[in-house]
Formats: C-alpha cells, structure tokens, sequence
C-alpha cells in the first residue's frame, strides 16, 4: 500500500469521527460528508506541523472520536475470520483489541507525515434499497500526485453511520490484511499476534512518552 493511499486512512477515519444523525437522501447524505470534509481539510492545513511535533494533539483525536466510531474490534475480528476469533477468550479480544487501537493511533501518525496538502471531496453515495449499507466513494486530489479515488463501506447502526474497512482500486483494507492475521495466529496462537502487533507499536508507544515529559 502506498503513502498516498496511507493518507487516504486519515482522512476517511477522520471523516467518520464527525458523523452524527444523518438524513438518508443521498444528495443531503453528500453534502453532510462534504461538510465534514471541509472541516478535515482545514485542520490538516492549519494543524499538520503542530500535530507532527506533538503527536498528543493528534491522540487526544484518535481516543475521543476516532475509536468510537472506527470499531477497531469489527476490524480485527474481520480479520481474524468468525472461527479463529470464537475461539478467543474474552480476556484476549480485549487484549487484541487494545493492540490493534494503538496500532490505528500509530498509522495515523505516519500518515500525518505523509500529508503534502491533499484535499477530500466527496464523489458519490451507493446505498441499499434498506438505506442502511453502502458505499462513500472520497476523492484524494493532490498537487503533485494523480487523483485517488477511495470506496468507503458504510453501516448505519441505530441513528450512526459506522465503518471498519475501505477499498482501493477493489482492493479491501481487511482482506489484505487477513493473510497475516489468521496465518499469525494458526502458527503461534493468540500469543505470537500480540507479542507482533506490540513490537510494531513499540517505537511509537517511545514516541508518545517523549512527547508527554
């Protein structure tokens, strides 16, 4: 996956860290993403430095809004596959889960240093006849880079719009990423994914201690 389409994460996460009752007419349902967009597009101008030097401004985001609405454990389970995660204890979906929420917290920050002043806009909404599913396509223009184009796969749960994966160019985030998880977990258990999703994290978790002296 490239940095470009890494930056896409940020700014589609970020997108649904906004989301509150929305009206199901897709032009209304557009223009309220736009909106959304808007405000995305202008924090990433005015905060982008600020964040990189203190990646608490961005945490503070990520833990009281990002993760409420990205579900990190509709993610991992996905990922996982029904059979491997039933066979999880309690106690160890939690664990993972809180692994993998520190692993969005740090892919985040190294999308934030990816930014070279890319807007979102948003392209199309493609909903279910129950207007309850679909799909936001968000278009990426970037000075120096062609358009990207992103489909977003989105779920309306009771009055929120929630999402757990993304497509690029047919390519599912989850999918690609499902390889890893459940091959992982068949060779070293429960215990070999977690001890390598908190290896990966341990240099960002140094990171962030730095930046709260």
């Amino acid at each position: 996956m490239t940095k470009t389409v890494k930056y896409s994460l940020l700014v589609l996460l970020w997108l649904f860290s906004q989301l509150a009752n929305a009206s199901v007419g897709n032009q209304e349902l557009k223009q309220f993403f736009q909106s959304k967009l808007d405000r995305i597009n202008h924090f990433m101008q005015e905060n982008h430095d600020n964040a990189l030097q203190n990646p608490s401004i961005l945490m503070t985001f990520v833990n009281t809004d990002l993760l409420t609405v990205w579900s990190a454990k509709n993610t991992i389970r996905a990922m996982f596959g029904a059979q491997r995660w039933s066979e999880l204890t309690k106690d160890q979906e939690s664990q993972l889960i809180a692994a993998y929420e520190q692993t969005m917290r740090r892919y985040l920050y190294e999308v934030m240093r990816q930014y070279q002043g890319q807007t979102a806009t948003v392209d199309s909404i493609r909903l279910n006849d129950k207007q309850n599913k679909g799909w936001l396509r968000v278009v990426l223009d970037s000075p120096s880079l062609p358009d990207l184009s992103i489909d977003l796969k989105i779920y309306k749960e009771d009055s929120a719009w929630t999402i757990y994966d993304f497509s690029f160019q047919g390519i599912s985030f989850v999918k690609m990423k499902q390889n890893y998880f459940q091959s992982t977990f068949d060779e070293k258990g429960f215990e070999g994914v977690l001890a390598d999703l908190n290896r990966k994290n341990q240099e960002f978790n140094e990171k962030l201690k730095v930046a709260k002296k």
